[in-house]
């Protein structure tokens, strides 16, 4: 048993350490990830772009009442799916913004990016930009 605690223990100091030392946030790991795949390279937490997706990630996340994570998750898919039914190659941050600006409180977050797959297909160009103005005009 004391043992167990001892090493609780030293977890916790080592832990509470690490943090102390300015790790990040599960919220602040994710907003790098889906920058640095939609920018396609390699960006620093310290990366303004990145200060951007987390703001972001934060309006999500308080719409949709879901973890960092799922955001995430959820944006990842439908990019691999309009990948794979589209051949449209979109980014995790154009999900985002399009979960951001077009998702309602109580709404499923898969309904929302279902409506922008269907919009993105549509338009001829395929293009995020041309995309979210067709979902502009249903609001």
């Amino acid at each position: 048993m004391n043992k167990l605690l001892t090493l609780l223990l030293i977890a916790m100091f080592f832990n509470g350490q690490s943090l102390a030392a300015g790790s990040t946030s599960p919220a602040d790991e994710v907003a790098q990830r889906m920058t640095a795949l939609s920018v396609r390279q390699e960006v620093a937490d310290t990366d303004s772009r990145v200060a951007q997706t987390r703001k972001l990630l934060d309006k999500a996340v308080k719409l949709t009442n879901e973890d960092p994570i799922a955001v995430e998750s959820i944006c990842s898919r439908y990019v691999g799916h309009l990948h794979d039914s589209a051949h449209i190659e979109a980014a995790p941050l154009e999900l985002l913004e399009a979960l951001v600006t077009f998702g309602k409180a109580g709404k499923p977050m898969r309904d929302t990016l279902q409506d922008y797959v269907v919009a993105r297909k549509s338009v001829p160009t395929r293009g995020h930009v041309e995309a979210m103005a067709v979902l502009g005009k249903k609001k």
